[in-house]
């Protein structure tokens, strides 16, 4: 991957440029221990960090261009220099940019909420896979590219990693990304370039305060996924919400997407009809827009009954089969970590 440092420019056009502009950029990073031959380096200003002080490193290292907020005193030679507002905001236009929009290529499937974001995605990869689709996951516990699997460092990585993992994701010919899409990440603007395709909310119980301070600001942050949803040009759009978590219905009013409900009330899209939670397994019944589902699953709790139903809402906007999604239901066994059960011989779960 390879980009004309001019053609990175045109996106910023009130940056000040010191230095040539006839260079070719062949990797963005915002980390001076990843700088490459041929990178751009971007000056981030953190809370603890600021990265203008990593600028000489960089360019020992071969950036040959930086965003910066500040200009040194003494520019490194052989870097070129983009003197922006907000590094920040700059690199939200820049690196989806470089990556030839992925976010845009992929069908995109986002799971935000408190907690089931990792069961459900889990689960939703493994329907797509199952209905022939190649498919990556980005999640709490690790990334997955097809077969290929590395840790993840963040449920939702910054701007850079997540565009450099889509376009793998695009390069293996992945259809799908399934992501975890935490309130952090879009708070902070972590998912700019993305435009996604189906968005499901779990729940939002207390969590994050020290970050969003209120649970309204929380569930705000919640909410951008989902207010942002029919941004773009793709076809078919899709909100799948929990109304038994009273935050689904103050955020449903802000999509403009399709929207498939679920939960207790027989007024939803997906309810059971029945459901017998034992220690080790659970009998579902689901009443669902494409008839009944009869569902005998190796995974139990009563907030699995909610992430089953999370998940068969987005396989059915993103029109899956029926047969499909009851097999793969069946068959699951849990995530490694989540909810796990442990079988060792002893008379108890």
């Amino acid at each position: 991957m390879e980009k004309q440092l001019a053609s990175l420019l045109a996106l910023l056009p009130q940056a000040e440029v010191i230095g040539s502009a006839d260079k070719v950029i062949t990797d963005v990073t915002a980390d001076s221990r990843a700088v490459v031959a041929g990178s751009l380096f971007i000056c981030l200003k953190g809370a603890t960090v600021d990265g203008h002080k990593f600028l000489t490193m960089a360019a020992e290292k071969g950036a040959v261009a930086a965003l910066v907020e500040d200009v040194p005193t003494e520019v490194p030679q052989g870097v070129t220099l983009i003197k922006v507002a907000d590094t920040r905001e700059a690199m939200e236009l820049v690196t989806p940019y470089f990556y030839d929009y992925p976010g845009l290529k992929l069908r995109m499937i986002g799971v935000t909420g408190t907690n089931g974001k990792t069961t459900s995605t889990n689960i939703i990869r493994l329907i797509l896979r199952k209905a022939g689709y190649k498919v990556g996951l980005i999640g709490t516990i690790n990334i997955m590219i097809n077969d290929e699997i590395t840790e993840s460092h963040n449920t939702t990585p910054d701007v850079v990693d997540l565009q450099k993992t889509l376009y793998a994701m695009c390069c293996a010919g992945c259809d799908y990304c399934v992501m975890e899409v935490s309130s952090h990440a879009l708070a902070l603007k972590r998912v700019a370039g993305i435009e996604y395709d189906c968005a499901v909310l779990t729940n939002i119980t207390q969590d994050h305060l020290d970050f969003h301070k209120t649970m309204e600001n929380y569930r705000d942050a919640k909410s951008l996924l989902f207010e942002h949803l029919t941004d773009g040009g793709k076809p078919n759009k899709n909100a799948v919400f929990n109304m038994d978590d009273p935050s689904s219905a103050i955020i449903r009013e802000r999509t403009k997407a399709n929207v498939l409900t679920y939960g207790e009330g027989h007024d939803n899209d997906i309810y059971p009809l029945s459901f017998t939670v034992e220690p080790k397994h659970m009998q579902l019944l689901l009443h669902t827009p494409v008839g009944e589902m009869d569902l005998e699953l190796k995974i139990t709790g009563e907030f699995n009954v909610y992430n089953v139903m999370g998940v068969i809402g987005a396989m059915l906007a993103e029109k899956i089969d029926k047969n499909i999604i009851c097999s793969v239901l069946d068959g699951f066994d849990g995530v490694p970590g989540r909810f796990q059960l442990v079988e060792a011989g002893q008379p108890y779960t």
